[in-house]
């Protein structure tokens, strides 16, 4: 079967059968071992071998019984079908490849067989010739056969022809190797010597051309002349393509570009003035080509184009300006384009150097034309006039400035940190100070007539401008993430579930909460001096009332500011980088524009964020004079005093925030700046205006929203107040009514006989004037009132002593009418009684003895008050009434002291401190733990238990001889006495002790005040 396919498709002629026949075993092995890696049809596999048919006929019945298992009948013929129409594509694929490559193999045995026929056709052929020459010489030899002698005239003539030939020939034959010359210059860059070597074949070909009577001949002996030329002529281009692209090289030396100039020259017969231009173009166009690249990093391109620009002016003074008719001191490179064109142009040397006439035999046929060719000018060149060189180079200085400005300033837009312009700016400080200061002046002198600075003139600038554009993006970005925080917190603080947020709803919670971080570990190390804010530890925040989200947003802030100056460090010098030599240019020079400008920008950032918080602050008044609902205006005053303490704790927690104010006064402090510390708003030194200014400017807004919340405390009080001093319900005035004292005195009768009767003495103030008072206390409490500025709590507390004056004026009547104000309940002598001890009280806590107007004011109308109220007692009552009211006042205003501190600390002359004791007839019930005695500071000291008189040396209250008996009753303070456990009299119990202790060392505290 395979011969018979073989012979079926081969298409050859009879005579070839036999050696068809002769290579079909070759050809059936290889269609073999090429077909057995393929898949091929299941019919082939099973006629493979005998010992393996058996366990393909078992493998057969496995899928046979496995297919009809599986299939139907109809599908079991499907598969049929599909089986064998598979099997004869396969066949007809074989086919086809099994004919073509018989085929190719039957063409390729012909190939070879004619080839060998060829070459041993060819070798007999030269083994006859040399057969023939050796028999031709032998017959000359044994005949004697003798040349016929020519005549002189015909020699000389026959040898000059063949000189003429020979010399022919061998331009010819410079001129075939002329190509591969022009070739191997061309990829070594030297322009020059290909210019040479395209001009004499240029010279070759033109002086061979011109022969009129051997032109034709010429032409028909060597016929590849025309198309040589053709071969050559493209490299006038190709060489001047080379040259400009040299003259836009930064790298290249002087000699490549006056070689390449020169080369210019020579090639298009133009004048120094010419190319002067053209190389002024080339390095215009290279700068711009340097901004278009994509696969160099900017330092590179910035290097590129300070090394270009510094280059073209030195190569302008070494190739153009010419120093022949100037007495000039040469202490540079000038005027070579004029030499190197001289050198190449002179005709004093015979030798140009340009051929190598002992490499081969045919060189010295060459005429003289050839050997001593120079090129030549058509005009002498001149150099190009120094006017004409000035005026040139200052407008293309111009020009590269522009386009520097445009280039650098797009490029330095993907430079996005500081710390990148001063490698930037290191590296082309680096390249300029690779030249000699002298010799650059010389040459900016000679060729612009003016000093040349490549970095102030082109890149400092844009340098700068971009520092600027990146100190304004850090300061706008810092202030963007202080807003998207500060607005995130102040809505968490709504949420009733954060249990982080439950610190700035109540700061108590987090004052008087222990925590781990309260005392630092180091505490005990660092000199008292020496402490900073942050060296306190958890403890001095929490004396600031500086909660963890204060922290947090202060820290947040003052991380950016410390990101920004310590990228811009980089670009400023360090203390201890002081160096005299400031090179090609001062690196540092512009450190005082950029402290400035951090300085501006900081504080427009500040001032923005200030904007944005008095906006804030607004609308949030705003909500609280419209919406009177008590949470929503508790959450709304919850988010002015985060605001307020927020203000407040920006100028204590950012010291990098300061040393940015502090603007180019931070030279001196820039040795901190790898140790960052907090820093005490009380420095050492005098602050500085700047820092002044911005820390008034956050007090300002900080008290803006204490004030927000000062008014909205005072009036939801004061609104509270006056509807329970107002009411007319009797459930509510039950429940205000406070207990009175009852107090038997004894009066004598006219007749002399002594009468005993009982009063009822008002003993504490009412109860609404209590819960205001407690009230006021735990809200400045709650806000942290320790660490909020004086000034507002004496606002808040004279807002609410005004309040309570005015409230008790309206409940007076009208001093010309006589009718009572608000209020429609009978203004009874007992309700002045209380009114007069209220109001009295009041006065005692809250005094305002200051010199100003608005306490004189207060004054004068409280006492106008108190005149009203006695005016609706019986005169005799109040003689015998007033001085029990006045010893309850002093016992109710030293009960209270402690309870009400929050507003008897505003007092600057410590009225109740500074007063003595009430005088009672023994220790009252209520109060289980004794007080001391001596101690001016601590007047309400507890000690631990109640000792025997001796113990203390004097009883703590004397005995008075008032006949005034106190009836407790059913008091809470007696409850509360018999309820809590009594503390054992013994004298050596660690209560006793340390009460004894205490005595001694708080009186010794007092003596030394």
């Amino acid at each position: 079967m395979w011969v018979k396919f073989g012979r079926s498709a081969n298409p050859y002629r009879a005579e070839g059968d036999k050696r068809e026949i002769t290579q079909l075993p070759i050809l059936l092995c290889v269609i073999y071992f090429e077909l057995f890696p393929l898949s091929i049809a299941w019919p082939f596999k099973m006629a493979a071998s005998k010992t393996s048919k058996a366990a393909v006929e078992q493998d057969a019945d496995l899928e046979a019984n496995t297919l009809f298992e599986k299939h139907t009948i109809e599908e079991i013929r499907t598969l049929e079908k599909k089986a064998r129409t598979d099997i004869e594509r396969k066949k007809e694929d074989l086919r086809v490849m099994v004919g073509e490559r018989y085929r190719d193999l039957i063409a390729a045995a012909d190939t070879i067989t004619e080839m060998k026929k060829i070459s041993s056709n060819v070798m007999t052929s030269i083994s006859n010739m040399e057969q023939l020459c050796m028999n031709l010489k032998q017959n000359y030899m044994v005949k004697g056969i003798a040349v016929p002698q020519r005549s002189k005239p015909e020699l000389r003539k026959r040898k000059q022809e063949e000189t003429q030939f020979y010399g022919i020939a061998s331009q010819i034959k410079l001129l075939l190797d002329m190509p591969e010359k022009l070739w191997s210059a061309a990829d070594s860059c030297d322009h020059l010597t290909a210019t040479r070597l395209y001009l004499l074949s240029r010279h070759i070909n033109t002086s061979l051309h011109l022969d009129s009577h051997q032109s034709s001949t010429i032409l028909s002996w060597f016929p590849v002349l025309s198309r040589q030329w053709a071969a050559i002529s493209h490299f006038k281009s190709t060489i001047l393509q080379g040259c400009r692209q040299l003259l836009k090289q930064a790298h290249s030396s002087d000699k490549m570009i006056a070689e390449a100039l020169c080369s210019i020259m020579l090639l298009e017969d133009s004048t120094p003035r010419q190319v002067f231009n053209e190389f002024l173009l080339a390095r215009t166009t290279a700068v711009q080509q340097i901004f278009a690249q994509h696969n160099a990093s900017v330092k590179e391109q910035l290097c590129t184009v300070v090394q270009l620009v510094s280059t073209t002016v030195n190569q302008i003074h070494a190739v153009f300006y010419s120093t022949q008719n100037n007495t000039e001191d040469n202490k540079v490179n000038s005027d070579l384009l004029l030499m190197t064109l001289e050198e190449v142009t002179s005709k004093s040397t015979e030798d140009s150097g340009l051929l190598d006439l002992h490499s081969s035999i045919s060189t010295k046929y060459l005429p003289k034309t050839v050997t001593d060719f120079h090129p030549t000018l058509r005009a002498p060149a001149t150099p190009v006039a120094v006017q004409h060189l000035h005026e040139n180079c200052e407008q293309w200085v111009n020009t590269c400035v522009n386009d520097v400005k445009s280039g650098v300033g797009k490029l330095l837009n993907f430079v996005n940190s500081v710390k990148r312009l001063a490698d930037i700016r290191d590296a082309v400080w680096q390249i300029q100070g690779q030249e000699s200061l002298s010799s650059w002046d010389l040459v900016c002198q000679r060729v612009l007539r003016r000093p040349l600075s490549v970095w102030e003139l082109f890149i400092r600038p844009l340098f700068l401008d971009r520092i600027k554009a990146l100190v304004q993006y850090q300061c706008d970005t810092t202030l963007e993430l202080t807003k998207r925080q500060m607005a995130r917190f102040v809505m968490e603080t709504a949420d009733e579930d954060n249990r982080l947020m439950q610190q700035e709803r109540d700061v108590s919670m987090y004052v008087w909460r222990e925590m781990t971080g309260d005392i630092p570990t180091n505490s005990a190390w660092v000199p008292a001096g020496s402490k900073t804010l942050a060296d306190g530890g958890g403890l001095m925040m929490k004396a600031k009332a500086f909660t963890p989200v204060v922290q947090s947003l202060c820290k947040g802030f003052d991380e950016k500011l410390k990101q920004m100056l310590e990228d811009d460090q980089h670009y400023l010098q360090a203390d201890e980088q002081i160096d005299t030599n400031k090179g090609p240019f001062d690196r540092f020079s512009d450190d005082a524009q950029i402290l400035s400008h951090v300085q501006s920008s900081v504080e427009g950032c500040i001032n923005q964020l200030v904007t944005y918080v008095r906006q804030q602050l607004n609308l949030w008044g705003s909500a609280l004079q419209q919406v009177q609902v008590a949470d929503i205006q508790r959450v709304t005053c919850n988010k002015v005093l985060l605001v307020g303490r927020f203000c407040v704790a920006l100028s204590e927690l950012t010291p990098h925030f300061k040393k940015c104010v502090l603007g180019p006064s931070m030279r001196e402090t820039q040795r901190a700046l790898k140790k960052p510390v907090f820093t005490r708003s009380s420095s050492k030194t005098p602050d500085d205006p700047s820092w002044s200014k911005v820390k008034a400017l956050l007090s300002d807004v900080s008290l803006d929203a204490y004030r927000i919340w000062t008014g909205t405390t005072a009036a939801s009080l004061l609104k509270q107040f006056s509807e329970a001093l107002n009411s007319e319900n009797g459930r509510d005035v039950l429940i205000a009514c406070t207990r009175w004292e009852e107090v038997e005195i004894q009066e004598e009768t006219e007749d002399g006989t002594s009468v005993k009767s009982t009063i009822r003495v008002p003993m504490q103030a009412s109860w609404h004037l209590q819960s205001l008072l407690c009230a006021l206390c735990q809200e400045i409490n709650r806000v942290g009132g320790h660490a909020i500025s004086r000034s507002i709590l004496q606002d808040i507390v004279n807002q609410i002593s005004d309040g309570i004056i005015g409230c008790y004026e309206r409940l007076l009547p009208d001093g010309k009418s006589g009718k009572f104000g608000e209020t429609y309940l009978p203004f009874t002598q007992q309700r002045a009684l209380q009114a007069l001890f209220d109001v009295r009280f009041l006065l005692q806590i809250i005094p305002r003895k200051d010199d100003d107007k608005e306490s004189k004011t207060y004054q004068k109308r409280a006492k106008a008050v108190i005149s009203s109220l006695e005016e609706l007692v019986d005169p005799f009552d109040l003689d015998v009434f007033s001085p029990f009211i006045q010893h309850h006042l002093s016992k109710q205003a030293h009960r209270s002291a402690v309870l009400l501190g929050a507003l008897t600390s505003m007092d600057k002359h410590g009225t109740l401190t500074s007063s003595k004791q009430p005088i009672g007839s023994r220790q009252e019930q209520h109060n289980i733990l004794p007080l001391t005695l001596s101690s001016s500071r601590f007047p309400l000291l507890p000690l631990s238990s109640q000792t025997p008189r001796s113990t203390f040396g004097q009883p703590i209250l004397p005995h008075t001889t008032s006949k005034i008996s106190k009836d407790m009753g059913s008091s809470l303070t007696a409850v509360a006495a018999a309820t809590l456990p009594q503390q054992p009299q013994d004298s050596n119990s660690f209560y006793n002790k340390l009460g004894s202790m205490g005595q001694i060392w708080f009186s010794n505290i007092g003596s030394k005040s």
